[in-house]
């Protein structure tokens, strides 16, 4: 099971990229950071349930209305990361390689993700979806990492016990949390990440 950003790509300076690629909405992107760190582990069951909870947290951060939000997110934001990813970014050496051969042997793998647009973001990158095995984001949990539900939901999936899977992340808050509280293995990618620059000015 995969990791997408900072995993299946080195996601180095993506977070000042963002940023430059959209300056105005600076305040949003730092906003959408803050919220995302408050849901760390959290699992609302169902994706709407999630996104409502989400949007209301985001709506309190960046004191704008939830709908305007929920816009700017799935129609500028999300769209605006695959921009950034087609421009500046590429798969890790030998990827797409291991992603066929896996394809070809009939191998069962996944590619996991909190953020939305999995196989949008895929092709951003060159992929091709159809080698990429089977594809989760929060939409279809309604839940963000390192919850184990969604580990253990896609080890149901593909058939497989949860003690026979490893998974492959960049974070071991997350990626490898998830993996510990489902019974999995897990194998760090090191990667050079400035998700960082998403804090408010006021956190230093």
């Amino acid at each position: 099971m995969f990791d997408l950003d900072g995993t299946l790509y080195d996601s180095s300076h993506i977070g000042a990229r963002l940023i430059f690629s959209r300056p105005l909405e600076a305040g949003l992107l730092f906003a959408e950071r803050k919220t995302r760190k408050s849901l760390v582990g959290a699992d609302y069951g169902q994706a709407e349930a999630y996104y409502r909870e989400y949007f209301s947290r985001l709506s309190h951060t960046a004191h704008k209305p939830e709908d305007l939000l929920r816009a700017w997110y799935f129609d500028s934001f999300m769209p605006g990361m695959c921009q950034v990813l087609k421009k500046y970014y590429c798969p890790r050496p030998g990827l797409s390689e291991l992603f066929e051969k896996l394809t070809r042997k009939s191998r069962k793998f996944a590619v996991y993700s909190d953020y939305p647009l999995v196989a949008e973001r895929l092709r951003a990158l060159g992929l091709n979806t159809e080698d990429c095995g089977l594809l989760y984001g929060p939409e279809n949990f309604g839940a963000q990492k390192p919850a184990a539900r969604p580990f253990l939901s896609i080890a149901e999936a593909m058939g497989i016990s949860p003690g026979e899977i490893l998974v492959v992340g960049d974070r071991e808050d997350t990626d490898g949390a998830g993996a510990a509280a489902a019974g999995m293995g897990f194998i760090r990618i090191k990667t050079d990440k400035d998700w960082e620059l998403f804090q408010s000015p006021s956190q230093g």
